[in-house]
């Protein structure tokens, strides 16, 4: 089992006690340690091999090693999630993507599920659907993380936008331009409370 799976549930854990007890500066610390381990999680899934596409409950249990997984209809987002989850518990690097059918637009709706959220994007499908490159993936991914950060509402108080943005970390674990956001609202944050 590579460490960052033991880094990244400890992170996680410790972010929603911190958050509780508003200790800022802590809670931007473990928000550090957090990405730290999801970037070692995204380095070790880029295993040079292609996007694998799941598209069944048997194609999700024959998966058993690194890399970038497509989750594609008929199953759904929620399915992502389980199987995002399924592969930290066993230990597997994987970066996981939930595409939902093209729309009339012709556009590839990506959509994840976060904590109590779903968010959602529409990118251009790949150019040869049945066969998405890694690129197109990690393109994907990184719209969606932009889109979160676009939806935040910026006149919202400061714990009211980190709050939106640690709900929808667990949706877009990849976007680490996310991560230094939240953790400049810490900074923020401890500078008001003292």
């Amino acid at each position: 089992m590579d460490p960052w799976f033991k880094s990244e549930a400890d992170a996680a854990t410790l972010i929603g006690d911190v958050r509780a007890s508003e200790n800022w500066t802590l809670l931007g610390k473990h928000l550090a340690t957090l990405c730290s381990a999801r970037e070692q999680r995204v380095r070790a899934s880029h295993n040079g091999a292609r996007v694998q596409i799941l598209k069944s409950n048997e194609d999700i249990e024959a998966a058993h090693e690194n890399g970038r997984f497509l989750i594609e209809p008929p199953l759904v987002a929620r399915d992502a999630a389980l199987f995002d989850n399924s592969m930290k518990l066993k230990g597997i690097s994987a970066v996981v993507a939930c595409r939902e059918p093209k729309t009339k637009l012709g556009l590839c709706p990506i959509v994840a599920l976060g904590s109590g959220v779903t968010t959602r994007v529409q990118v251009e499908e790949p150019k040869n659907p049945l066969k998405p490159t890694c690129a197109w993936f990690d393109h994907a991914l990184e719209e969606l993380g932009d889109h979160v950060i676009e939806q935040m509402n910026k006149e919202a108080k400061n714990v009211r936008q980190l709050d939106y943005l640690l709900a929808h970390l667990s949706a877009t674990p990849t976007h680490f331009t996310m991560y230094g956001v939240a953790i400049g609202l810490c900074e923020t944050l401890a500078s008001e409370s003292v």
